[in-house]
C-alpha cells in the first residue's frame, strides 16, 4: 500500500525523480511530517473546515461518527471503524470533509507510472526514489519495484530509516543506486525517549550497507529540543565521516531544519502534535553543523 506517488521531485536523489511514498513505518518520530505515512493500512483524514453543517450523511452510515446537533463537528470513534466503513463514509461525503489515505498498488502498477517520466530521468540524471513511512516495511514490494526500475535502466534511490531487519533490506542492495539515510542521534536512550526505536539496530544495518558496498548519503533532520545543539551534532557529524572513511561513499551530508509543514495532519488524523509549535530559526547553529562537516572532510548541504 502506498499513501502518495509524487512526480517532478527534486529534492530526493539527484536529477527529477517519482518519488513513491509507501505506507508503514517502524518508529514514532514525534516530528513526524508524514503521520499518514505511519500505518501500514488505510487511514482516514477528517478536516472539519470542510464539513456541511446540519449533514448527516457518514453518522447515517456508521455508527462510528457522531454529531450531537447540527452546528457541531462530527466526533469519530476511530478505533471502531473498519476500512469497508472508511471507504463507504468517505465516498457518501459530499464536502470532502473525510477522505483516504492509502492505495492499494502492486509493483507493475508503480512502475506504470515510473515510467511516464522517462524522457525527464534521462535528461536530468534522475530516477525512481522509495521514500514512506519505511519503505522496507514493505520489503517484497521495495525488491519487486526496485529490481524493476533497476533492469529497466532507472536510477533508484531509497529513503530509508534502516528501523527494520536485515533480511528485510538484503534482497534488494543490488538494486538501489543510493541510499538516502538518516542520521538522528548518537544517543540510544534519547533517540528511544523520542522515536520509540532501537538505535542499535539502525547502526547494525549502517554498518551491513558499509560492508556491502552501499553508496550512502547521510541525511541529518535537525529537530527542535532533541539533536539542536552543538555536541550532539558534532557527534552525528563525526559518525558519518568515520563511515565514509571507512566504507567510501558520497561523502555528502545534508541537514534539514525542523520544520512544521505536516502539522496540520495531526489533527486530521485525529492524533496529539508533541513537538514544536514553529520551525528551527537558529542560523548560527546551522551554521556551526557546515562547518564541522567540512573540517571533517565532508560536502556539507543545507536543505531548506
Amino acid at each position: 500500500m502506498i499513501c502518495n506517488l509524487q512526480r517532478y521531485a527534486t529534492h530526493d536523489g539527484p536529477g527529477i525523480r517519482t518519488v513513491v511514498f509507501m505506507k508503514g513505518c517502524s518508529l514514532s518520530c514525534r516530528w513526524c511530517q508524514n503521520p499518514e505515512s505511519r500505518s501500514r493500512s488505510l487511514d482516514l483524514l477528517y478536516d472539519e473546515r470542510l464539513c456541511t453543517q446540519g449533514c448527516q450523511r457518514c453518522t447515517q452510515h456508521s455508527s462510528c461518527f457522531k454529531r450531537e446537533d447540527s452546528t457541531s463537528s462530527v466526533t469519530i470513534l476511530r478505533h471502531g471503524l473498519t476500512e469497508n466503513e472508511m471507504r463507504l463514509t468517505a465516498d457518501v461525503c459530499p464536502s470532502g470533509a473525510i477522505s483516504l489515505c492509502g492505495d492499494e498498488m502492486d509493483s507493475e502498477q508503480i512502475m506504470a507510472q515510473v515510467r511516464r517520466d522517462n524522457a525527464f530521468y534521462q535528461r536530468s540524471g534522475g530516477g525512481l526514489t522509495l521514500s514512506g513511512g519505511e519503505p522496507f516495511m514493505q520489503p517484497k514490494l521495495a525488491q519487486q519495484v526496485l529490481q524493476t526500475a533497476h533492469q529497466e535502466g532507472i536510477h533508484t534511490a531509497v529513503e530509508s530509516c534502516l528501523h527494520v531487519p536485515w533480511h528485510y533490506i538484503e534482497p534488494s542492495l543490488e538494486f538501489v543506486d543510493v541510499w538516502l539515510v538518516d542520521l538522528k542521534h548518537t544517543d540510544a536512550d534519547k533517540f528511544l525517549q523520542w522515536t520509540d526505536g532501537r538505535l542499535p539496530l539502525i547502526q547494525h544495518n549502517i554498518e551491513k550497507l558499509g560492508k556491502s558496498g552501499a553508496n550512502l548519503l547521510f541525511r541529518v533532520p535537525i529537530i527542535t529540543d532533541f539533536n539542536d545543539d552543538e555536541i550532539t551534532l558534532n557527534a552525528i557529524i563525526q559518525q558519518a565521516a568515520a563511515h565514509y572513511q571507512r566504507f567510501g561513499g558520497s561523502g555528502e551530508i545534508h541537514f534539514l531544519p525542523y520544520h512544521t509543514y505536516g502539522m496540520h495532519k495531526y489533527h486530521l488524523l485525529g492524533l496529539d502534535y508533541e513537538c514544536a509549535r514553529k520551525p528551527l530559526d537558529r542560523p548560527e547553529l546551522l551554521a556551526f553543523a557546515e562547518q564541522q562537516a567540512k573540517a571533517c572532510g565532508l560536502t556539507a548541504i543545507l536543505r531548506g
